[in-house]
């Protein structure tokens, strides 16, 4: 799932890929200019409530081991340097394999970021106001802020079904800075 290029050096999320890209590169890398100003502009909806500082990118192509991965950026950098990334694996018909394989995979990862802290939450998702749908999630918080995130992510069926949302884990690596951004927002 997620691949070291330095597991001995695990303070840094940079040293960490999913699907082969890490926190740091270009996306101009894997996208043109003109594809990743039109998916900020598509997805901006679901930030609505935030300001421009960062914009979300997906990508379904040319990927192995996850259904999509997305990315933050800063829509204003020439050379929109990644500040998050996700991968996300769809477990639309059974979430307790979902809770499994984020147990196995924070498992693994508490013998990599020893020095880090580990937090584990369950909540309502805050797009379903009904209080159907449900996030697990375990992260590791980094001695520079920056965080490792396992969720599980069960929304309510005809919310998902609507909206064309995945059930499923995502495995995230994101950046102080994004974290920050986001929580300015959220609480």
């Amino acid at each position: 799932m997620l691949s070291s290029q330095v597991w001995t050096k695990a303070n840094d999320i940079k040293d960490f890929e999913i699907e082969g890209i890490s926190i740091g590169d270009s996306l101009l890398d894997y996208f043109s200019e003109k594809e990743i100003l039109r998916e900020i502009k598509d997805n901006k909806y679901m930030y609505n409530y935030l300001t421009d500082e960062f914009g979300q990118v997906f990508k379904y192509d040319g990927i192995s081991k996850y259904k999509m991965i997305s990315f933050y950026v800063k829509p204003k950098d020439k050379k929109f340097i990644i500040y998050a990334i996700t991968g996300t694996m769809p477990h639309v018909e059974d979430i307790s394999e979902c809770h499994e394989q984020m147990n196995v995979i924070a498992n693994e990862f508490s013998t990599i970021f020893i020095n880090s802290k580990r937090i584990e939450k369950i909540f309502d998702h805050g797009v379903d106001k009904t209080g159907r749908s449900k996030v697990k999630e375990i992260y590791f918080l980094l001695e520079s802020e920056d965080e490792v995130r396992i969720s599980c992510m069960d929304f309510e069926e005809n919310l998902r079904i609507k909206n064309n949302w995945i059930d499923g884990l995502d495995v995230t690596l994101s950046t102080k800075e994004l974290n920050d951004w986001l929580s300015n927002y959220i609480n």
